[in-house]
């Protein structure tokens, strides 16, 4: 149960990151934040994002 949280916590992460910089993740979060994740993993997130938070 304790994995889900951080799940979740880390889901309303990305988006409020997203949220602010127009669906792309900055050059500091991607170094600090959300380090552990590849840039092909980066890529398909910022592209999943724009195609459901498209206006």
């Amino acid at each position: 149960m304790e994995n889900h949280f951080w799940a979740t916590d880390m889901v309303a992460l990305l988006v409020r990151f997203l949220e602010q910089n127009n669906g792309a993740f900055s050059n500091r979060a991607k170094e600090k934040e959300f380090k552990q994740l590849s840039p092909p993993e980066i890529a398909a997130i910022e592209e999943n994002y724009k195609l459901i938070f498209a206006n």
